[in-house]
């Protein structure tokens, strides 16, 4: 029976770093769909205003506001068809390792001009 003594200290420093690691992916997928879903709705907003007669400066205010930090927007308008792009950057939220995984993201929103 003493040879057996120490089996689950082992045992957990081996499966240890894979657990780090799946807490790492997880939070690196998550980081990557709430960034999506603040630019989505940051262009829709945007695409919205200027639908319903807002100026454009205003507009693209709202949209950095709303999107992460570092964020561009992009205001099209053909036809009377309006279209807002907006890109960021996501980053995972850990200090040390905001770099990594970093993606350029995109969303963008079309919205028809309304008439006064």
């Amino acid at each position: 029976m003493r040879r057996e003594r120490g089996m689950v200290t082992a045992e957990l420093a081996t499966i240890a770093p894979f657990g780090v690691a799946l807490a790492f992916l997880l939070l690196w997928v998550v980081s990557l769909g709430l960034t999506q879903v603040r630019i989505a709705d940051a262009s829709r907003e945007a695409a919205r205003m200027i639908a319903r007669g807002e100026s454009t400066s205003a507009a693209e205010t709202v949209a950095r506001r709303q999107s992460p930090d570092g964020a561009s927007v992009r205001v099209t308008s053909d036809g009377g068809t309006v279209s807002v792009t907006v890109r960021a950057t996501s980053r995972m939220p850990v200090p040390f390792f905001s770099g990594v995984g970093s993606r350029q993201m995109e969303s963008t929103s079309l919205a028809a001009e309304e008439s006064p």
